[in-house]
C-alpha cells in the first residue's frame, strides 16, 4: 500500500491573456481523448466572474458498478479542505473567539512545544509539529476510524521536528489540531461547523466532512495495475479531519472560492491575510508572464484535486480526479495551456492502443 499524501503539488507554468475566451473545444476535446484511452477520471469546472462556464466530468465513480461520474459526483478533496478549515478559524478570529496569538497551550497543554506554538503558527505551517502521516506504520493504523484522543495520543508521541515559528515546514497535523480547537470552541462536531459556517450560507449541497451522507454518488479513488484499475485501501475520514477530510465537487469548490473572495464569509482583512504570502489556507503559485494564481492542491488516497484563483483573469478553476494513468503534470499542464490559451498540442494517445 502506498501512504496516503494531503501535499500541495507542484507549480504550474502559464502566460496571461484572455482566459475567458479559452477554447472550451480542445478542452473537450483532450478530456474526452484521455477518457477514451482509459487515462483519467474525474471532474473539472471553470467559473469566470462568479458564474460557471464550462464543466466536464469524465470516467466513473465506480469502476465496479459502472457508475459513470457526473457534475454531482463527489470526490475526497484531500487538502483542499484546509482552505475550508482556515476560513473557520479566520471566522473566530474575526469574531474574538480566538486570536493569531492565542497559545495551543490554551487548548492542549500536552502537546509538544505547546506554550510557544500559536495559532498563527499552525495556520502558517511553522508550529514544529511532526507531521502525522509520515508516522510508523501509518499505512496499517490508518484504515480503522480512530478518536480523538488516538490522534492526540500519536501526535504528542510523535513530538516536533523544529521549535515553534523556526521555518515553515508543510504538516497535516497543523489542521487536524485546528479542527479540534474549532469544536472545542464551537461544542460542535467539525461538521456541523462547516456546515453552519459555510455550507449553508453558500447553498453548498454537494460538500461535507466524511463520508455522512449516504444518499451521495461518492467516487472511490483508483490506480491502474496491468491495465485493470483497481481500488486501494482508503484512509478512514476520521484521521485527516479539517486537514483533509472534506468531500465535495469541483462546482461547489469554485462556489466556496467565489464566495470567499465576494466577502461572504469572512472580512476584506482577513480575506488579505489569507492571501498574504505564505498563506492561510492558501498559497500563491508563480506562473510565468506575470500570471498570478492563488489556491490549494491535494492528494489522498489515489485521489488529486486542486482550487485556484487567477485574479487576473477573474477565473476560478477546481478539479477532482479519482484515477490517473497518465503523466500526472502533463495533463494538468495541458487543461492550463488550453485554459489561458496558449499553444498546445493534444497528446497522440492512438499509437499506445
Amino acid at each position: 500500500m502506498k501512504i496516503v499524501v494531503f501535499l500541495f503539488g507542484f507549480f504550474f507554468f502559464a502566460t496571461g491573456v484572455k482566459a475567458q475566451n479559452f477554447q472550451t473545444a480542445k478542452m473537450d476535446s483532450l478530456l474526452s481523448m484521455l477518457e477514451k484511452h482509459d487515462k483519467v477520471m474525474g471532474s473539472l469546472s471553470v467559473y469566470h466572474k462568479g458564474k460557471s462556464v464550462y464543466q466536464k466530468s469524465i470516467g466513473y465513480a465506480d469502476v465496479d458498478k459502472k457508475v459513470k461520474a457526473t457534475a454531482d459526483t463527489q470526490y475526497r478533496t484531500g487538502s483542499v479542505s484546509k482552505m475550508l478549515t482556515a476560513t473557520l478559524v479566520m471566522q473566530l478570529i474575526e469574531e474574538g473567539k480566538l486570536s493569531f496569538e492565542t497559545k495551543l497551550s490554551s487548548f492542549y497543554p500536552e502537546l509538544p512545544n505547546a506554550d510557544g506554538t500559536t495559532i498563527q503558527q499552525l495556520l502558517q505551517h511553522k508550529s514544529g509539529l511532526f507531521d502525522i502521516i509520515k508516522s510508523p506504520n501509518f499505512n496499517e493504523w490508518m484504515v480503522e476510524k480512530r478518536s480523538k484522543e488516538e490522534l492526540l495520543s500519536k501526535i504528542k508521541e510523535n513530538g516536533s521536528v523544529f521549535s515553534p515559528g523556526e521555518k515553515r515546514d508543510y504538516s497535516n497535523t497543523n489542521y487536524i489540531v485546528l479542527s479540534f480547537i474549532l469544536e472545542d470552541i464551537e461544542k460542535k462536531d467539525f461538521g456541523k461547523i462547516l456546515e453552519k459556517r459555510i455550507l449553508k450560507p453558500l447553498k453548498l449541497k454537494n460538500t461535507y466532512y466524511g463520508e455522512s451522507n449516504p444518499k451521495k454518488t461518492i467516487a472511490s479513488s483508483y490506480e491502474k495495475k496491468a491495465g485493470v484499475w483497481e481500488k486501494p485501501v482508503h484512509i478512514d475520514l476520521s484521521i485527516p479531519r479539517g486537514a483533509a477530510g472534506i468531500i465535495s465537487t469541483p462546482e461547489d469548490l469554485n462556489k466556496f472560492m467565489n464566495g470567499l473572495l465576494d466577502g461572504k464569509l469572512v472580512s476584506e482583512n482577513s480575506l488579505a491575510m489569507m492571501k498574504k504570502e505564505p498563506g492561510i489556507g492558501m498559497y500563491p503559485i508563480p506562473v510565468l508572464q506575470e500570471e498570478k494564481m492563488i489556491g490549494h492542491m491535494g492528494g489522498m488516497d489515489q485521489f488529486k484535486s486542486l482550487l485556484v484563483y487567477m485574479p487576473q483573469q477573474d477565473m476560478t478553476f477546481a478539479y477532482t480526479f479519482n484515477g490517473v494513468d497518465y503523466p500526472y503534470k502533463e495533463i494538468v499542464m495541458g487543461i492550463f495551456h488550453i485554459l489561458l490559451n496558449k499553444e498546445y498540442d493534444l497528446p497522440k494517445l492512438e499509437s499506445e492502443d
